[in-house]
C-alpha cells in the first residue's frame, strides 16, 4: 500500500482532517474515504471502528450497480431501456399510463411511481400456508411486487422526476424475469465476478464465518424487526422481500465500489470489461426529458445550491447517495472517483449531522484533485 493509499499524503490532509471529525462530532461511528484517478487509488482512509476491508450497507448505492446490470443484459439482447415495461412485467394497475413505462424511466425515476410507501407493512403481519412468517420470504417478495405493480401514477411516464425506489425494484425484478435467476446470482456473474468485486453481495451473513462478522459495519436498531442491524439490510421494504431486491440491498467495500466506478470510467471510453461505450455513456448522460431532471439512467448529478457532492464538484459528475449514509461520485471526463462509506443511521434514521458535513469533505477532495 502506498502512502497515499494509506491516509498519510498531506495532500489530501484536510479530507483526512473532516473524515475524523465526522466521529467526533457524531455523524456517525464509522467510515472509509477512498479518492482515485483512472486504475490508481490516491487516497484511502478509515475512521472510528471501520477498516479499508469494512463492509457497509450501501443501501441505495444498489441502484446504480442494478441499472449496470440491466445494461450488461441489454447488451446481451435480453431487455432494452427504450423497451415498454409491461411486456415483461404483469402490470395490474387501473391507470392505464402504466403501460406506457419504458425502462428508461424507471431507471431515470421519471416513471411516475410513487417515491416511497411503507410496503413492508402489507406482511408484517401476514404468515405463508404452513403458518411462517411471510416477511423476508419468496412469496413476501412477490407479493410486495405484485402491489407496487398495482398502483396507479401520480404523472404520465416522462412528465416529470421523482426519486423511487419502487421503480427500481421493478428493474431488479425485470432482470430476473429476463435472466431466468435470482438478482444476487445474475450480479454475481456478470458484475461482481468479472470486475473483481469479490466483497459485494447481498446477505452478507450467508456467505461469510463467524469470525468475519467484525468485517460488518452495523446501522442499528429497527423497530419494525425489534433487533439491531448487522449484516442484514437496514432498509425494511428491502428486508421484507428477503433482502435482495433492485433498490437496496446490496453490501460492499469502499475497494470494490472503487473497481465499478472504475468500469464506468473505462468503459466510457470504450474498455470495460462488462459494459459497452453506449451503455456507460448512456449511464452517466442526464435524460433529455422531462427538461431539467437531473437523473441519468443509473445515476444522479450534482444538483445546485449545495450539492451533497460539494460546491467543487465537476459539472459533469455523476454519482448517489445511500440512506444509510454512503456515497459514490465519478468524473468521467477527469476520470477520478470518491466513495465515502458511513453508517449514519447507527446514531437514528434522524441523524442529520453527516448532510452538512458531506460537502465539505466532498469539497477538500475535489480542491486537491484540481490542484
Amino acid at each position: 500500500m502506498t502512502a497515499a493509499a494509506a491516509g498519510a499524503d498531506p495532500g489530501f490532509r484536510e479530507a483526512a482532517d473532516l473524515l475524523d471529525a465526522g466521529v467526533r462530532e457524531g455523524a456517525y461511528a464509522a467510515a472509509v474515504l477512498l479518492v482515485a484517478r483512472e486504475d490508481e487509488v490516491l487516497f484511502e482512509r478509515s475512521a472510528g471502528y471501520a477498516r479499508a476491508a469494512s463492509l457497509f450497507d450501501v443501501a441505495s448505492l444498489t441502484k446504480p450497480i442494478t441499472a449496470a446490470l440491466f445494461f450488461v443484459m441489454a447488451q446481451e439482447g435480453n431487455l432494452s431501456p427504450d423497451g415498454i415495461a409491461a411486456e415483461v412485467l404483469p402490470f395490474t394497475s387501473p391507470d392505464p399510463r402504466a403501460r406506457e413505462i419504458r425502462f428508461a424511466h424507471l431507471l431515470s425515476h421519471t416513471s411516475g411511481l410513487p417515491a416511497w410507501l411503507p410496503l413492508y407493512e402489507k406482511v408484517a403481519a401476514a404468515e405463508t400456508a404452513d403458518g411462517r412468517p411471510l416477511s423476508g420470504t419468496a412469496e413476501g417478495h412477490d407479493r410486495i411486487l405484485a402491489e407496487i405493480l398495482s398502483l396507479p401514477l401520480s404523472r404520465a411516464p416522462g412528465a416529470g422526476w421523482e426519486y423511487s425506489d419502487l421503480g427500481y425494484m421493478l428493474v431488479g425484478r425485470a432482470i430476473e424475469v429476463a435472466g431466468f435467476r435470482s438478482l444476487d446470482r445474475l450480479l454475481a456473474e456478470k458484475i461482481g465476478g468479472p470486475l473483481g468485486m469479490r466483497e459485494t453481495r447481498y446477505l452478507p451473513l450467508a456467505a461469510i464465518s463467524e469470525c468475519e462478522t467484525g468485517q460488518l459495519i452495523p446501522t442499528g436498531w429497527s423497530e419494525v424487526r425489534r433487533r439491531e442491524k448487522v449484516g442484514e439490510v437496514d432498509d425494511e421494504n428491502a428486508a421484507a422481500m428477503g433482502g435482495v431486491s433492485g433498490h437496496a440491498g446490496l453490501f460492499s467495500t469502499a475497494g470494490d465500489l472503487f473497481l465499478f466506478a472504475r468500469e464506468i470510467v473505462r468503459a466510457r471510453r470504450g474498455e470495460g470489461r462488462v459494459l459497452s461505450r453506449p451503455s456507460a455513456v448512456r449511464m452517466t448522460t442526464p435524460v433529455a426529458l422531462p427538461p431539467g431532471c437531473p437523473r441519468t439512467l443509473g445515476f444522479d448529478t450534482p444538483t445546485p445550491p449545495r450539492s451533497q457532492a460539494g460546491d467543487r464538484a465537476p459539472a459533469g459528475a455523476v454519482g448517489h447517495l445511500a440512506y444509510t449514509g454512503c456515497s459514490l461520485w465519478i468524473d468521467p471526463v477527469r476520470e477520478t472517483s470518491v466513495i465515502l462509506l458511513t453508517n449514519r443511521v447507527v446514531f437514528g434514521s434522524d441523524n442529520r449531522k453527516l448532510s452538512a458535513l458531506r460537502p465539505r469533505i466532498h469539497d477538500a477532495v475535489w480542491k486537491e484533485l484540481a490542484g
